[in-house]
């Protein structure tokens, strides 16, 4: 086990080893984590499947073996194919409305990616893009989320809105968009319902869908006026802003981003806990996940 500590760079071995307090020293040079609470679970968990309990012999002490992989370091309970197989499950959670629920699930994929060893480059890019994945859907689910307690019908239209440029899966967009064109009719934001419309037609929705968004694009032609002026401009690409979620139009300021999700903030924000993955730095010095965090040196170079 200290060979385990000794001659590996990557935090999940150290962790397998024993040695949490040299696996948190890795975490915030390489990753920038902030908080170790919600990764004690994980923690405990590699700890104890990295080694096999032998009974001794009688009134003696049980046996540890430890399990390694190609013989070297040790064998790690979770894998980036066990995580990716988590994914359907969290997006059926989305699917069924289940917000809160979906976001505990993507947030526990976040934390398990920070201890996830692979073998190849091409498994390090998609770990990465499991990550962002976390970060847009646990993004999305804020917004929907803060929605909901939500009373202020101006603040109601712009996270609808935000919630539409969202990286999501084009079923969820869907769903968005539909909340959001939705939203928009019943405030009497016809230029924003018909815009809302469009882009769901765009999307090739159910038929059901598209009638309803036709339906909505004639009315908007008909009348295309706006109750209210809200925080919103489609035309102008933005970031969201992760601490209020507020846009962040490109030009208009500069991005500091978490060190391990790389979710979007204002530059006030530097230097505070990451509110997306709850782990990391925002602006940061931590390169994030890439080889030298994740990649074994047993596995394959490809």
């Amino acid at each position: 086990m200290a060979k385990w500590s000794r001659d590996s760079p990557l935090a999940a071995d150290h962790v397998a080893a024993g040695s949490f307090e040299n696996a948190m020293q890795v975490m915030r040079r390489q990753l920038g984590i902030m908080d170790f609470v919600p990764l004690k679970p994980l923690f405990l968990a590699i700890a104890s499947a990295s080694h096999a309990v032998a009974p001794g012999v009688p009134s003696a002490a049980a046996l540890l073996a430890p399990l390694t992989r190609s013989g070297q370091m040790p064998r790690l309970c979770l894998t980036l194919s066990s995580l990716v197989d988590q994914l359907k499950p969290a997006y059926t959670l989305v699917t069924a409305g289940k917000f809160q629920e979906a976001s505990d699930a993507f947030l526990n994929l976040a934390r398990a990616a920070t201890l996830t060893v692979v073998d190849s480059r091409q498994q390090v890019g998609e770990l990465k893009e499991l990550m962002s994945i976390c970060q847009e859907y646990l993004t999305a689910l804020r917004l929907e989320l803060t929605n909901k307690q939500t009373t202020d019908p101006k603040r109601k239209m712009e996270l609808a809105a935000y919630f539409t440029h969202c990286n999501l899966s084009p079923p969820h967009a869907i769903l968005a968009l539909r909340s959001a064109m939705t939203t928009a009719f019943k405030l009497q934001l016809m230029k924003s319902a018909g815009a809302f419309a469009r882009r769901l037609l765009e999307l090739n929705p159910k038929p059901e869908f598209a009638t309803k968004a036709r339906q909505v694009i004639q009315r908007a032609d008909q009348n295309p006026s706006e109750a209210f002026e809200y925080a919103y401009d489609e035309r102008n690409p933005f970031a969201i802003c992760n601490a209020d979620l507020m846009p962040i139009y490109r030009g208009s300021a500069q991005l500091a981003r978490c060190t391990l999700c790389k979710a979007p903030y204002s530059m006030a924000y530097k230097g505070t806990k990451c509110l997306t993955c709850k782990l990391g730095t925002v602006g940061g010095d931590a390169a994030g996940i890439d080889e030298a965090s994740v990649l074994s040196r047993v596995g394959n170079l490809d």
